[in-house]
């Protein structure tokens, strides 16, 4: 009797009558054994790290040719770079450990009471608006996480205003100003927490606007390959804004835009076949439609789920 896995016996995987030492059906190895545990460690840290020379390679590429590693992979010539899926997880994950390693975070919303200032709070009479004296406020991007947020003596104002508010207008108003405040705190935790889940999400759909704008005829793949590439762009960008930012540097977020228009319209000139001005254009209205088509209602859905409905329904209610 052939014995499972010998020539001419039955593949242990699928059953397939095998003609060698590797499954035609399957590709199972019929002479694989269970492996000690350091090349299993040696496996898994070859998979999910850029430390080697075809890693070397990508990296390199990866700054000085952007479209080299693109136009590789779809010309089958794939092997002498790490494969896009790769170098996307690495850099997420990458990306990921860097905001908690500098304890930068995405967004957040702070109220600070200037030195030697008064904190007083009043409703307005449109019924919507607070205004307070002796704070300053700002919206940070990618800066050090600032605690606390909210100055305490800034909420207490407003409740001291609402204890004293002589309309139930004015009160709801001066209540739900510092229900606000918390939901945006909310919405910068969840903001953190539903990024590396939201990302497998959205790259399709960048996928698909550059189907759009830079070729209809192409296959979703090859524009998918590209998308991937460019959030590796976008990733390594911010990473190195959060670690000047780690440091002190205190850098704004938005003139990263620059550097990643330039790299995207370089390596996009060449994936597709275009001229540098109309890969130019192209680039700024892709990132224009993603900004407002997935990123701001995927920003929205955010804010809607923090939204403390009783709250504001009583609000609406006065």
């Amino acid at each position: 009797m052939t014995a499972v896995g010998e020539p001419g016996g039955a593949c242990a995987a699928c059953g397939v009558t095998l003609n060698g030492r590797y499954c035609h059906a399957c590709g199972q190895d019929t002479e694989a054994r269970p492996r000690p545990l350091r090349e299993m460690a040696l496996e898994a840290f070859s998979e999910t790290s850029l430390i080697d020379g075809q890693g070397v390679r990508t990296l390199v590429a990866l700054v000085t040719r952007p479209s080299r590693i693109l136009i590789a992979y779809r010309e089958g010539a794939g092997s002498l770079y790490a494969s896009p899926v790769k170098i996307f997880v690495v850099v997420t994950a990458l990306f990921l450990a860097v905001l908690n390693f500098s304890d930068v975070v995405i967004y957040q919303y702070v109220r600070h009471v200037e030195p030697g200032a008064q904190v007083t709070a009043r409703a307005d009479p449109d019924g919507y608006t607070v205004h307070v004296t002796g704070e300053t406020d700002a919206e940070l991007w990618m800066q050090r996480r600032v605690e606390p947020a909210i100055d305490p003596r800034i909420h207490a104002a407003m409740q001291e205003a609402a204890d004293r508010a002589t309309s139930e207008l004015d009160r709801q108003n001066l209540l739900y100003e510092i229900q606000d405040d918390r939901q945006t705190a909310r919405f910068s935790e969840r903001l953190a927490a539903w990024l590396p889940n939201a990302i497998w999400l959205l790259t399709p759909l960048f996928a698909l606007l550059l189907g759009r704008l830079f070729g209809r005829r192409r296959l979703f793949m090859e524009h998918l390959v590209f998308a991937l590439w460019a959030h590796v762009t976008a990733f390594t960008l911010l990473m190195l804004l959060a670690l000047a930012n780690r440091f002190g540097a205190n850098l704004p977020a938005w003139p990263l835009v620059i550097p990643y228009l330039f790299y995207f319209a370089r390596a996009a000139s060449r994936y597709y076949g275009l001229s540098m001005v109309s890969a130019a254009w192209r680039s700024a209205a892709h990132l224009a439609l993603y900004l407002l088509l997935v990123l701001l209602p995927a920003a929205l859905i955010v804010a809607i789920s923090v939204i403390d409905m009783e709250a504001y329904i009583a609000f609406l209610a006065a």
